[in-house]
């Protein structure tokens, strides 16, 4: 029996860096220094310990990407994971924030990555659209920048939305809701990063200082704000007004249960909220986020939500037709790809 087609609007083109092709940039941008700091003594896989490594680990390792050709090829390497988790369709954030703060023009890139998804198109049945996203801990100011540039790629170069991410306790969204404005208006979908470490309140404001359209990862909607690695516990109230927002607006939650686990943002994998926020009727799926840096995988997601939380075969298909409804893709595709989830 044939496994069903699957979409993934969570993922990041840098976090399919995988520890071969680090050591391969590194070699080639001469950073002889950089494998040892990022990977494990045997060198098969990144090494990092709770959420702020984490943060140092992805500033760390995405240092090697520096040019159109490296980007090409790691996002041809997110393309040959996705085929083989079975993914017809996937929005990949690109961190326009910090190009341009590597001083890096970003528009070579998307063209770079454009030409990558043709190519997956072509010879692997992907289809990849593009997110750039802003850092938050850099400021609005700098979020306009990367906004300015990602409507310079445009939708002709498979930019289909925009993102904030990044650390959320530096700002608050609100900060960004100017930004997230001028997103809309030029027709990009809005996601946010928040409820990763933050609490209701982070949510609500993405929604409804940002007009965001999808939030990635939420779970502190349902748990509360991350402090001191344990999580403060929300008022009932609080969860009960988010999770009623994100049900009635029909807000997508990008959940990455796997990630928030290898970051500490979760404490064990049975602590993650999937069942909770499926249960408060709000619409939502499974990534990967980081799929490399993390050593995940898209099909492994499902099947430990199933084995964790009892996720069924019909739940997970409920999920992956609420991901083609919250996918930014053009209405053209959406119809195509809702043959193939069929």
């Amino acid at each position: 029996m044939s496994e069903p087609a699957r979409i993934e609007l969570h993922t990041h083109v840098e976090g399919a860096l995988t520890p071969s092709r680090l050591r391969e940039l590194a070699a080639r941008h001469g950073l002889p220094g950089l494998p040892a700091a990022c990977l494990t003594a045997d060198g098969l896989a990144f090494a990092f310990a709770g959420f702020r490594d984490f943060l140092r680990l992805y500033r760390d390792a995405t240092s090697c990407l520096l040019t159109p050709a490296d980007y090409h090829a790691v996002a041809l390497d997110l393309a040959g994971m996705l085929a083989r988790d079975g993914v017809v369709y996937a929005e990949a954030a690109v961190s326009y924030g910090v190009l341009l703060w590597r001083g890096i023009d970003p528009a070579p890139i998307q063209a770079a990555l454009w030409e990558a998804a043709t190519e997956a198109g072509e010879r692997l049945g992907v289809t990849l659209r593009f997110i750039p996203d802003a850092v938050r801990q850099f400021g609005p100011d700098a979020a306009g920048r990367a906004l300015d540039a990602a409507l310079a790629g445009g939708r002709a170069r498979g930019v289909v939305g925009f993102g904030i991410g990044g650390d959320e306790t530096a700002l608050p969204a609100a900060a960004f809701a100017a930004v997230c404005a001028g997103a809309r208006a030029a027709g990009l979908g809005v996601t946010i990063h928040a409820g990763e470490t933050g609490g209701p309140e982070a949510v609500r404001e993405a929604v409804l200082a940002c007009g965001a359209a999808r939030i990635g990862h939420g779970i502190g909607a349902v748990l509360g704000a991350l402090g001191d690695g344990a999580r403060a516990a929300p008022p009932p109230a609080a969860v009960d007004g988010t999770c009623a927002l994100l049900a009635s607006r029909r807000v997508f939650v990008e959940l990455c249960p796997g990630s928030n686990l290898a970051t500490g943002a979760v404490p064990a994998a049975a602590a993650h909220p999937l069942r909770e926020l499926l249960a408060r009727g709000v619409p939502c799926g499974l990534n990967t986020d980081d799929r490399a840096l993390f050593g995940l995988d898209l099909r492994g997601e499902y099947a430990r939500a199933a084995e964790t939380h009892g996720l069924t075969a019909a739940e997970a298909a409920a999920m992956q037709r609420a991901a083609l409804a919250a996918a930014f893709a053009e209405e053209p595709l959406r119809q195509s790809l809702a043959g193939r989830l069929a």
